[in-house]
C-alpha cells in the first residue's frame, strides 16, 4: 500500500519456461484477520530465453534489492492499517495503536516492543486501544510490536520506524516514577527527615554529655 495505490513489484523466474502464466490476487499468508481472497488478476506472458540470456537474468536478479514490504498509509489512517503498515516516530514520541477487530479484548491484549518504554495493555469496548511511548534512547530502525493475548501464542502485529531522538530528551516514565513515589509515600520523606533529626539530637546530646563531664 502506497498512499491510496496499491503497487507490488515481481521479478519473474530466470528458469520460467516460455508461456502463459496467471497471476492470481490472493490474501496474505499468515494474516489471520485477513479476509480470504483468491481470484484471478491478470497474466504474464514469459518470452523464450537462451542459455546466455538467462545466465544474464540470474546475474541481475542476484545484484537487485529486495522489494520493501513497507506500506504507507494516508495521514489519519489507524495505526496498524496492516502488520507491515509502517510509520515513523521519533525517539521519545508516541503512536496510538487501535484496533477494531478485537471487540471484547479489553484489558486482556498487552503490546509490547523493544523500543517501548513498557509493555502497555489494550482498552475499549467497541475497540481497543492504547498509547505507546518510544524510549529516548531508542536507536534509528525498524521495530517490530507484539500482541500478546491471554491463552494464545504472541505475534508480530506491528511495525515502525524510529528515528533519532531530540536533545535532551527524557523518558515520561521515569518522571512519571518519580512523581508517584512522591505522592503515594509521603510518609517515607517524613520518617527520613525524622531520622536525621533524631540523629542530629543525638550527637548533640552525646556530645554535651562530654562537655558536662
Amino acid at each position: 500500500m502506497d498512499d491510496n495505490l496499491l503497487v507490488a513489484v515481481a521479478t519473474v523466474s530466470c528458469a520460467a519456461e516460455p508461456g502463459s502464466y496467471e497471476v492470481r490476487f490472493g490474501s496474505p499468508l499468515g494474516d489471520e484477520n485477513a479476509s480470504k481472497i483468491d481470484r484471478l488478476w491478470g497474466s504474464v506472458r514469459v518470452a523464450p530465453a537462451d542459455a546466455a540470456e538467462r545466465a544474464e537474468c540470474e546475474r541481475q536478479v542476484a545484484q537487485r534489492q529486495p522489494e520493501s514490504q513497507e506500506e504507507r498509509y494516508p495521514a489519519g489512517t489507524e495505526w496498524p492499517a496492516s502488520p507491515w503498515d509502517v510509520r515513523t516516530v521519533q525517539a521519545g514520541g508516541q503512536l496510538k495503536a487501535e484496533d477494531g477487530l478485537e471487540m471484547g479484548s479489553d484489558g486482556m491484549v498487552k503490546l509490547s516492543s523493544p523500543g517501548f518504554t513498557q509493555p502497555v495493555v489494550m482498552r475499549g469496548s467497541k475497540k481497543v486501544t492504547a498509547t505507546v511511548r518510544i524510549r529516548c534512547d531508542a536507536q534509528p530502525g525498524l521495530y517490530t510490536v507484539h500482541w500478546n493475548e491471554e491463552g494464545k501464542p504472541a505475534k508480530i502485529w506491528a511495525r515502525y520506524r524510529v528515528t533519532a531522538a531530540a536533545p535532551g530528551c527524557q523518558d515520561p516514565a521515569l518522571t512519571t516514577q518519580a512523581s508517584a513515589v512522591r505522592q503515594k509515600a509521603p510518609w517515607l520523606l517524613g520518617a527520613a527527615a525524622l531520622a536525621a533529626m533524631g540523629a542530629a539530637g543525638y550527637s548533640l546530646f552525646q556530645r554535651r554529655r562530654k562537655v558536662s563531664r
